[in-house]
């Protein structure tokens, strides 16, 4: 097994489409074909073809989702593109504090979609209580969701190397994360009033929602690079559905919804409200 041949790439890319909405261009086979190449040592198949023979033709859901893990790239980090929670400090929870934002009910509900391992949801709960002092009295929740079945067991065990939280402020590390002791010295876990904000669950973007909100934020980043522009055109309408008017829709910081048609007003880069 020396290469991926082209038609072998293009019904990788057709099943991709398909169930996920994943656009893979050709500058993807190589990276296809080593991570394929990694997963076939350790499995009971002999080649690519009969891979996807197998997927083609008798896969389950779950064996679907070990080829979705294969095909993405889960790449995270705490409080990453600071500028985003920078806004919602400034935007959001300032307004909240000086009574010029009124909620319902004290009701704040914001969704990390495709949370990857957990990070971003987890950033998000951290500020939330640093913004929010009294945040026991509000009724907030964040959901996360992501396809990844790996990147949601690592999400829900919500532990991280100490690399991972090596650059955040020592203060902010004791309050909200517990030391690993013994052999898992070098780990670390969000501690249990940061995960209790914070609902895990599985979720295709491109699928129906068992959701129905109203969100005041949602973070959609550096997922939509993976789409074409038909599906990143559906996804943008929806996330506005879904938002109360006033809601903030975060993209990574290379995406944009320029060339998108959409209602949504720009108010700074990779920043949208509705």
């Amino acid at each position: 097994m020396t290469t991926l041949a082209i038609g072998q790439f293009e019904q990788i890319a057709e099943m991709a489409m398909q169930r996920w909405g994943l656009n893979l261009t050709e500058r993807k086979r190589q990276l296809v074909f080593n991570r394929l190449a990694k997963f076939l040592r350790e499995s009971r198949f002999e080649s690519i073809a009969e891979y996807l023979e197998h997927l083609e033709s008798d896969a389950d859901d779950d064996d679907m989702l070990v080829f979705f893990d294969l095909l993405s790239t889960n790449v995270t980090s705490f409080f990453r593109e600071i500028q985003h929670f920078e806004y919602l400090e400034r935007e959001f929870y300032t307004a909240l504090a000086r009574g010029n934002l009124k909620l319902q009910n004290r009701r704040i509900r914001i969704w990390s979609a495709a949370c990857s391992t957990g990070p971003e949801p987890y950033s998000l709960a951290i500020h939330a209580t640093k913004c929010l002092p009294d945040i026991d009295s509000w009724d907030f929740k964040i959901l996360a969701t992501d396809l990844s079945n790996s990147a949601i067991a690592e999400a829900e065990q919500a532990t991280y190397p100490e690399k991972m939280i090596k650059d955040l402020d020592g203060e902010l590390v004791k309050k909200h994360f517990f030391k690993g002791k013994g052999s898992n010295a070098e780990q670390y876990q969000v501690a249990k009033h940061i995960r209790d904000l914070v609902t895990i669950r599985r979720l295709n973007l491109i699928d129906n929602w068992p959701i129905k909100g109203p969100f005041d934020i949602i973070f959609c980043r550096n997922v939509m690079i993976y789409f074409d522009k038909p599906t990143r055109e559906k996804l943008v309408l929806r996330m506005y559905n879904i938002l109360r008017p006033g809601g903030i829709l975060a993209v990574g910081s290379a995406e944009t919804l320029s060339g998108l048609e959409t209602k949504f007003q720009t108010v700074q880069p990779s920043v949208y409200v509705k």
